[in-house]
């Protein structure tokens, strides 16, 4: 028969590895992008350079 301590081990063991399963199942069928436009026309005129993507760069300079 397993000691108490280890039943506690394993029982913490499952909690922590059943926590938060619905919202990650969730997360995987749906994805976590935003539904709305990241990279808009006004946020790459306002970044600077280092940051836009190569092909952003060449329209910029």
């Amino acid at each position: 028969m397993a000691s108490k301590t280890n039943q506690s081990w394993v029982r913490r063991e499952l909690r922590r590895a059943n926590a938060g399963k619905a919202r990650k199942a969730a997360l995987r069928n749906k994805g976590t992008t935003p539904a709305f436009a990241v990279h808009t026309p006004d946020a790459d005129a306002n970044a600077p350079i280092e940051q836009l993507s190569p092909s952003a760069r060449a329209i910029k300079a």
